[in-house]
């Protein structure tokens, strides 16, 4: 019995003794995993998944660990959200690890990413206690790197929307006079109106910039009485005037023809008169098509005939006369001049028209910049204006002669809204941007807009989407970002204007392809066109690959 309970007592002495050496050491980088690895920026977050393996008899039963994701950078560092783990004798509510089976966790991170983080790298920050009593864990690094491509989404090199004018170079003028007549009369009378008619016709033998249209004649008699003899009566009326006109010395052709009974004219003056029995006369003018029927039930109603006869009728006893004269507008030299040198002597249509057809940006921008200030109640003007710097990078100052459009009038307008987005977008303001662009539609630019508003939003299927046709670099970045490298290079390689970021984002997909040669090829014409593209190409590491590639390595050094 003895020594039996000499047994018993040794064994839980020894069980003390193994408990009391439980203790918490360094950590591993091998025991976690990172997802994705490189890190990768999307939607303006750095984010992804942990997964830690506490090996087997590492976790305490009376330890604590609370294990912080940090993301380093030249300059500074951030921090994600803590998690917690403890052992199985601890009281607490934290995700319990065995001590002798060890456990596997995941945990999240996220941080905002700044351009700092492209050279990052992500470490693990412990703080532990076993027993209540701080145990020191040195942090370790988990990953290396921070893949930015998705941030080389642009705005700022999408065309804004300018309001169109609503120019028209040549101008129609047009005189027109009657000449009425006698009930049963064709014998013509001149009058003041037609003597400012032929004056009319006569003053563009004078001036070079005026040419007649043509000269239109409609004689007409009214519809009562007999219908053959008012075809001749119309006809006689006609053909007097012409005559008269030839006498006062008007050599203008004329497209002359008659009505023997005008009985369009007749209802659109009844429409416009207050005689009595007015609805019913209109009620028989659209049950009658027969003159005769039409004259009789009319007549039937004396009471409103009379008024008829004496109101309406002698009105359209007449030759109705139209001259149009066209007078042609500034020549586009003409235009230019005066939109540079007088802008004030020209009309809000002419100056925007001007801007189109500029020599220079510079006079574009200038001939814009006029016009806003000469009418800044036009919305149109406000808008070209924010367009205009928008296009010279100065978006502050875009942004508040957009909002000036809008408040002018154009709150439904698509340009204002269109340019409204790309500055939310150049400004990474994704969801207002979608705001705007739901008011814009017959604007060719906006699916690239729409490109860049997917991407930031991490959306990259819906970015692929939205590209259908367009040819952009924004396009091509789109493809790379769900994969599709050969798809991208063929995009990238179709963008008409290429620039540094065209060449950037081909070198990126070369590289993806494993074509060396291609990817130098696209790197070394990006350089050349923007000498900080080699710096970025050195911590790029969608270049990891070309490492060992001896042109990349010299395009960088």
């Amino acid at each position: 019995m003895k020594k039996s309970l000499l047994r018993l007592g040794a064994l839980a002495i020894l069980v003390a003794s193994f408990a009391s050496c439980q203790k918490l050491g360094p950590l591993e980088p091998e025991y976690f995993t990172v997802n994705p690895n490189p890190l990768e920026v999307k939607a303006g977050k750095v984010e992804g998944t942990i997964t830690a393996t506490f090996p087997e008899k590492y976790f305490a039963e009376k330890a604590t660990i609370e294990v912080t994701p940090v993301l380093k950078y030249d300059g500074g560092e951030a921090t994600s959200e803590s998690a917690f783990y403890q052992g199985t004798k601890v009281d607490g509510n934290d995700t319990e690890i065995q001590y002798k089976a060890g456990g596997t966790v995941t945990q999240n991170f996220s941080f905002d990413y700044i351009p700092a983080m492209k050279q990052s790298t992500l470490w693990l920050r412990f703080k532990a206690t076993l027993k209540d009593k701080p145990v020191d864990i040195p942090e370790i690094q988990i990953a290396v790197g921070c893949i930015a491509t998705s941030t080389l989404a642009d705005a700022s090199k999408i065309a804004p929307a300018y309001a169109k004018d609503a120019f028209v170079r040549d101008t129609k003028e047009v005189t027109e006079a009657d000449i009425m007549f006698q009930i049963q009369r064709s014998d013509v009378k001149g009058n003041d109106d037609v003597k400012a008619l032929n004056a009319a016709a006569a003053a563009v033998a004078d001036d070079e910039k005026l040419s007649i249209e043509g000269l239109t004649l409609v004689a007409a008699a009214s519809p009562d009485g007999d219908e053959a003899l008012n075809e001749k009566l119309a006809s006689a009326r006609q053909n007097n005037t012409v005559n008269f006109l030839k006498k006062q010395k008007n050599q203008t052709a004329v497209d002359a023809k008659y009505i023997a009974e005008d009985w369009d004219g007749f209802q659109k003056l009844v429409q416009e008169s207050s005689v009595k029995d007015k609805d019913l006369i209109l009620r028989v003018l659209g049950t009658y098509q027969d003159a005769e029927q039409r004259e009789k039930e009319i007549k039937n109603l004396s009471a409103a005939y009379k008024e008829l006869a004496d109101e309406i009728l002698p009105k359209l006893r007449r030759s109705h006369l139209t001259l149009t004269v066209i007078r042609a507008g500034l020549t586009d030299e003409e235009l230019l001049e005066l939109a540079k040198n007088a802008p004030d002597s020209l009309n809000v249509e002419q100056l925007m028209y001007a801007a189109t057809i500029a020599k220079s940006k510079e006079e574009a921008d200038a001939m814009t910049a006029a016009n806003a200030q000469q009418n800044p109640e036009d919305w149109r003007t406000q808008n070209n204006l924010g367009a205009s710097k928008f296009e010279g990078a100065n978006v502050a100052d875009a942004k508040a002669s957009l909002d000036a459009a809008i408040e002018k009038g154009g709150a439904e307008a698509a340009e204002p809204n269109f340019n409204l987005a790309l500055i939310s977008l150049v400004n990474g303001d994704a969801k207002s941007a979608e705001g705007y662009l739901g008011k814009v539609q017959g604007i060719d630019n906006k699916a690239d807009a729409q490109i860049v508003m997917f991407i930031q939003q991490g959306e990259y299927g819906k970015a692929v989407a939205a590209s259908g046709a367009v040819t952009s670099n924004n396009a091509g970045l789109a493809q790379l970002l769900v994969g599709n490298n050969d798809k991208a290079a063929d995009i990238l390689d179709k963008v008409e204007s290429k620039d540094a970021t065209t060449y950037y984002l081909a070198a990126i997909a070369a590289a993806r392809q494993g074509n060396s040669d291609k990817c130098c090829e696209s790197l070394a014409k990006s350089i050349e066109l923007d000498a900080a593209k080699k710096d970025e190409a050195k911590k790029d590491l969608e270049f990891l690959k070309m490492i060992a590639s001896p042109c990349y390595v010299e395009l960088v050094k």
